[in-house]
């Protein structure tokens, strides 16, 4: 099964990728359970998209009700919920941040 883990930090623009992220990393590229992942862009960076009655509404991040952003994620896969938790319980992210495991619906027929 796949799921979507979310690393939600302080909202810090530079923060660069540490030597045990990188592990982690080439850990999970290494084992398979890792399918892909990505840091992303700081909160100023980010753009909300909503449509009311035909009309686009983009509003600039940051938002003020949230001093937290998702700095970055990965696609995961794992024979179970528990072999999920245990990938992200050893990601430095669940020690210095949050992290959250999200299932993806399953899409095969």
């Amino acid at each position: 099964m796949r799921y979507l883990m979310l690393v939600i930090e302080p909202d810090e623009p530079d923060r660069a990728p540490t030597p045990e992220t990188e592990t982690w990393v080439a850990e999970q590229d290494a084992s398979g359970a890792r399918v892909m992942g990505s840091r992303l862009r700081p909160g100023a960076d980010v753009r909300r998209v909503t449509v009311r009655e035909g009309e686009t509404v983009v509003t600039d991040g940051p938002f003020s009700e949230s001093k937290e952003v998702i700095g970055g994620f990965d696609v995961i896969e794992a024979a179970t919920l528990e072999e999920a938790l245990a990938i992200a319980a050893a990601s430095p992210g669940a020690r210095d941040a949050l992290v959250e495991v999200h299932p993806f619906w399953p899409t095969e027929p």
